[in-house]
């Protein structure tokens, strides 16, 4: 057996060992570049209050955003490793798949005057989110005990009271009034947030009405307070009422996700303005004893209850 011309000559030709060509390895600071493929950390998050809600992109083109009336008690994401161990004779074998799901499940309640309480047309949900963020809670006063949301409400309700007797027996007294308008109550909002989930059924499902195909996925979940987003199905919806609290709607949404990305333009709100918003950063809640301070000092008759209602601050 011999060799041609040819075959010496491809010998010679093959790359030798310091001619091959090099593979760079992949450096510690490609990393950190990879990880943000998924979604970027935003550092500030970790002690502001950010909303989550959900997007709705619709067979005819419209895009529809619901903010959560109030951020969930309870948010819990179960990630699926698709992983499989195969033992073998001489060894283990692991099979490994990209995750592609994750398992999502959202608890919370509406509240009694929550922040946001209705849907908002339009791409941009940080956009949507500082023209709706004057909603609801925002514009209920901390004087209200209802407004407090269950903290000192028992409290409240006294000092209500004895502000109200205080007025009546003063000449040009006003009565201490609820900043809540039906329209923007915690009974509202669980409806909304319900009739805009069973909406995007219908028009997943093509039976809203429109026969137009879509190019979008239909529904998409953001949350702020990470800064990512997933395309979501929903796949149960849960609500629940007690008779001890009759006036809150407890919900519970179970979500089906996958492909997780970072929501491109994060909202910028500093941790002072959002207590403002809620009535915790201190001066509106001091001005309630102010006003009973100034009252009592001009009705010694509302003197024994007030003292009846100390013992009762914070329950």
């Amino acid at each position: 057996m011999g060799f041609s011309i040819s075959d010496i000559k491809n010998i010679f030709d093959r790359p030798k060992p310091s001619n091959a060509p090099s593979q760079k390895e992949p450096g510690a600071g490609d990393l950190p570049k990879k990880m943000d493929e998924s979604y970027r950390v935003e550092l500030n998050n970790w002690y502001s209050a950010k909303p989550y809600g959900f997007k709705m992109m619709t067979r005819n083109g419209g895009t529809f955003t619901m903010f959560l009336p109030i951020n969930p008690s309870n948010l819990s994401i179960n990630t699926p490793f698709a992983t499989n161990i195969v033992t073998t004779l001489y060894g283990t074998v692991e099979e490994h798949s990209d995750v592609r799901y994750y398992d999502i499940t959202i608890e919370g309640t509406t509240g009694i005057a929550p922040k946001f309480v209705r849907p908002g047309e339009g791409q941009d949900s940080s956009i949507l989110y500082s023209q709706l963020r004057r909603s609801g809670r925002t514009t209920t006063p901390i004087a209200s005990s209802i407004a407090a949301g269950g903290f000192f409400a028992k409290t409240l309700g006294v000092v209500n009271q004895i502000k109200n007797k205080a007025a009546d027996l003063l000449d040009g007294g006003v009565k201490a009034k609820t900043g809540i308008t039906p329209e923007n109550s915690g009974y509202v909002a669980f409806h909304n947030l319900y009739r805009f989930l069973l909406q995007y059924k219908k028009d997943a499902a093509g039976t809203g009405g429109s026969t137009q195909g879509r190019q979008t996925h239909p529904l998409t979940f953001f949350n702020y307070k990470d800064n990512n987003q997933y395309d979501v199905v929903v796949r149960g919806f849960t609500m629940r009422r007690s008779a001890d609290n009759p006036m809150l709607y407890y919900y519970s949404i179970q979500l089906r996700g996958y492909n997780l990305r970072p929501i491109a333009a994060p909202v910028n709100e500093s941790l002072t303005q959002r207590l403002a918003n809620l009535g915790l950063n201190g001066v509106d809640g001091s001005s309630v004893l102010g006003d009973i301070k100034s009252l009592s000092s001009q009705a010694k008759g509302i003197i024994g209850s007030f003292v009846g209602g100390i013992n009762v601050l914070g329950r």
